[in-house]
């Protein structure tokens, strides 16, 4: 069992969170309600990096559940990276790709939706899939 807790990092104007251990019933107290809240206005993308959780349960869905529905709530888009097939796929049957996309790696993920800022921007509106 590795600790759990949540690093905060900017890459290219993207609020990256990294996760870390486990995301169970005995560890979701380890991490904040709302991670993103310490971070500046201008952040309004969210990558959870999940390349180093080891282990998620029930009670870590509905964490992420909870995350990604405030996030949306304070007008700011979710995504994540590093999420093995395992939980792709539980992540599928419980619905969180819906409000939450996912990519392989970091890379991907950060070049995707600057992509897709750049070409709302040039079209004059809002990132409506970023």
């Amino acid at each position: 069992m590795g600790q759990a807790g949540i690093t905060r990092r900017v890459r290219d104007g993207l609020l990256i969170l990294q996760l870390t251990g486990e995301l169970s019933g005995d560890e979701v107290d380890a991490f904040p309600s709302a991670p993103w809240t310490e971070v500046e206005p201008e952040h309004r993308t969210v990558l959870f990096d999940m390349t180093r959780l080891t282990y998620v349960n029930s009670a870590g869905i509905a964490l992420l559940i909870r995350w990604v529905r405030e996030t949306r709530r304070h007008g700011m888009r979710t995504y994540a990276f590093g999420v093995s097939p395992h939980y792709q796929k539980i992540f599928r049957i419980v619905g969180l790709t819906s409000y939450m996309e996912l990519f392989p790696d970091e890379y991907s993920a950060v070049e995707i939706v600057h992509a897709r800022h750049a070409n709302a921007d040039t079209q004059g509106g809002p990132a409506a899939e970023a």
